[in-house]
């Protein structure tokens, strides 16, 4: 049986990436990697030699990503952050002909604890019990859970 590996991605100031087989349900890698902060040029050359590594290693027939959610006080410089990271892990999927999908905080958080309001800490309980693994951070959990939920609507 061939692997369908499914990416997840949480995109911020650390990257959360993981790695499900869609057909095994296992998960393969996950990681939390601080990207550099106050370097807008190393952190968007961080981030992409973290995804062609990943990309190269397991060849993944998709990628998802947490849909952007910017509470009211946020800093106007934050979308722009969020969009320029958003915008090299689309070109590294693009450049391998990987199709990209994207799921708001809400539906995440719904697909993994069957709350939408869940806490971040009731998402990392979720993805500890259910996987079996100690997540480093909310990051390393949500890209879980992004795949996760990814995985969960293509079933269908």
């Amino acid at each position: 049986m061939t692997s369908e590996p499914v990416v997840g991605l949480d995109l911020a100031d650390k990257l959360g990436i993981s790695v499900i087989d869609r057909k095994t349900e296992k998960l393969l890698f996950s990681a939390s990697i601080s990207l550099a902060r106050g370097d807008t040029q190393k952190r968007l050359l961080r981030l992409r030699e973290c995804l062609i590594e990943v990309f190269t290693r397991f060849s993944p027939v998709e990628v998802a990503i947490e849909d952007v959610f910017l509470p009211a006080k946020t800093s106007p410089r934050t979308p722009i952050a969020l969009g320029e990271l958003r915008g090299v892990a689309r070109l590294c999927a693009a450049e391998r002909d990987i199709p990209v999908f994207f799921y708001p905080p809400r539906k995440v958080k719904m697909a993994v604890t069957g709350f939408g309001n869940a806490s971040k800490e009731d998402v990392v309980h979720w993805i500890e019990s259910e996987f079996r693994v100690k997540v480093k951070d909310h990051n390393e959990a949500d890209a879980i859970s992004i795949a996760w939920t990814h995985i969960l609507e293509r079933r269908f």
